[in-house]
């Protein structure tokens, strides 16, 4: 037993400090930041954590004796739910878009997670996102009941490929002129001293919070995340983890040669993915249909999906045609990858009902015939369950469950 008061909550900083470098203890922090993204049983958490269950056992006997974790009741030893007795900390997650910035965060015993989002025009400064960040990180962190003292991890997706190994950017997205180029992290950890931050392409982030908090609950071996809004990028998770590639490149789906003769691409190639259904492409085709009539086109790739559900023929026809074209890129992943469940999230994931019959039967009719074979569990194509909110869910998450501790 410990010599703190009974109801005297433990500080999650402390408890996530690198006390010694021993093997015990790193296993120890792996299991607590396991429960700390999501309860769990000691299979879920032997899964997450792929430490053995003899480990797991162990370990969370210890915490529970300690006053640390807390085991509800259920059905067996290993059903019974694990999760945090009085933990204070909060665990925040950002997410960087073309024209905004989400912020969320919880405490981490909390299932509850506080959202803000704040919009800016996408010509503005490359360092405005990061002063609205770390404005809305503090005002977000205190609608918790917690200050900025308690955050004890720091997730950020940005608009960018990072290289998994050094964290540096190797590529922003090709619609940015924001000058974003070095290591991300040393600005926020100038602001907030002493808390990991972990930086990742903002989809590969969005697909994991899917797949920790979403549709991933379902249990999948491979998932691909599609997030289609001004550009169009993809997150593949294999195995629990992000899959980035060499140059954490692996992913920009909207950069896939659709035609060699095509439009330009800001990238400078031509007939990329994005240059035919791309937010911007789409909004100019419904204003092309409208031109010399006295009708107001919508402003925004949200305004045309709002549109297109309530009938507007052009707007409605204009979701279709890139509902095909998204359709035939898929098959081309797909036959790749071969995916156990494609998930379409962004601005587009709030048009499923309209889309995702138009893109399965595209992919049926491009992808190889194996794919939806019956008899195998054919590959599932399905909306986002989070939404807009998975981005800075999974940045969350993601940065939560990364052991990069402090020394004590």
């Amino acid at each position: 037993m410990n010599d703190r008061g009974r109801d005297a909550p433990f500080d999650a900083r402390t408890l996530l400090t690198s006390r010694t470098d021993s093997l015990r203890e790193a296993n120890r922090r792996r299991i607590i930041r396991a429960v700390m993204v999501t309860p769990g049983t000691q299979v879920s958490i032997a899964r997450q954590t792929h430490l053995s269950q003899a480990t797991i056992s162990a370990v969370v006997n210890e915490l529970v004796q300690e006053g640390v974790f807390v085991v509800d009741s259920g059905e067996g030893e290993r059903g019974k739910r694990v999760r945090l007795g009085p933990v204070r900390g909060a665990a925040v997650g950002v997410e960087v878009n073309h024209s905004s910035v989400t912020v969320a965060a919880r405490p981490v015993g909390a299932a509850d997670v506080e959202y803000s989002t704040v919009e800016f025009g996408a010509d503005q400064s490359g360092n405005l996102w990061f002063r609205r960040a770390v404005r809305l990180i503090r005002e977000t962190v205190e609608r918790t009941g917690l200050t900025s003292d308690h955050i004890v991890s720091i997730g950020v997706g940005i608009p960018a490929a990072i290289d998994p190994r050094t964290s540096r950017i190797t590529q922003v997205s090709s619609s940015l002129g924001w000058n974003m180029t070095g290591d991300p992290r040393d600005q926020f950890q100038h602001e907030f001293s002493n808390v990991p931050v972990i930086v990742d392409n903002e989809a590969n982030l969005a697909a994991y919070g899917e797949y920790v908090h979403g549709v991933g609950l379902d249990g999948h071996e491979t998932m691909l995340y599609v997030k289609a809004s001004v550009g169009i990028g993809a997150g593949l998770i294999v195995g629990g983890l992000i899959f980035r590639g060499r140059h954490g490149i692996a992913g920009e789906m909207g950069h896939l040669a659709m035609d060699t003769d095509g439009t330009v691409c800001r990238c400078g190639n031509r007939g990329c993915l994005e240059t035919l259904i791309g937010g911007i492409r789409l909004l100019s085709q419904v204003r092309e249909a409208y031109a010399g009539y006295r009708i107001d086109s919508p402003q925004s790739l949200e305004s045309l999906i709002e549109r297109a559900k309530g009938g507007d023929p052009v707007c409605r026809r204009v979701l279709t045609d890139a509902a095909r074209v998204m359709g035939l890129a898929l098959a081309k992943v797909c036959n790749l990858l071969n995916p156990e469940i494609v998930v379409l999230g962004g601005e587009l994931g709030m048009a499923a009902d309209l889309l995702l019959t138009v893109i399965e039967d595209s992919m049926r009719l491009h992808a190889l015939r194996g794919m939806f074979d019956p008899e195998f569990a054919p590959v599932r194509v399905v909306g986002s369950e989070l939404g807009r909110q998975a981005g800075a869910r999974g940045a969350l998450s993601f940065a939560l469950q990364v052991d990069q501790t402090i020394p004590a």
